[in-house]
């Protein structure tokens, strides 16, 4: 099972790259089964945020919905609400504005 630095590593790639990924494929990146255990998701979140970084974690999303499974650690609706949609784009603009300018918001 991948690390918890091994995930943030990975997110930070794909940041870098504007990659967004279903929980599948980027499981399949760090070697995780897409049902997770995804708790270390939210450790990840919360350290970045606390040092003022974006919440990395929305470049993951659900492939029925399309959307990140959570939100300001609070599980999303299936389908995502109106509110919950502007904050994944607001959330994924912050990721891109940082790590990959000019880079498409899937949100």
């Amino acid at each position: 099972m991948a690390t918890k630095t091994q995930i943030r590593t990975q997110l930070l790639k794909d940041a870098f790259a504007g990659r967004f990924s279903t929980y599948k494929d980027f499981g399949s990146s760090v070697g995780m089964i897409a049902r997770g255990p995804w708790d270390v998701l939210n450790d990840i979140a919360r350290e970045e945020m606390n040092c003022g970084y974006p919440d990395i974690t929305v470049l993951i999303f659900l492939q029925e919905t399309g959307y990140p499974a959570q939100l300001d650690f609070v599980k999303t609706s299936s389908p995502p609400g109106p509110q919950e949609r502007a904050t994944a784009r607001t959330k994924a603009q912050e990721v891109i504005d940082l790590y990959c300018p000019g880079a498409v918001n899937p949100y």
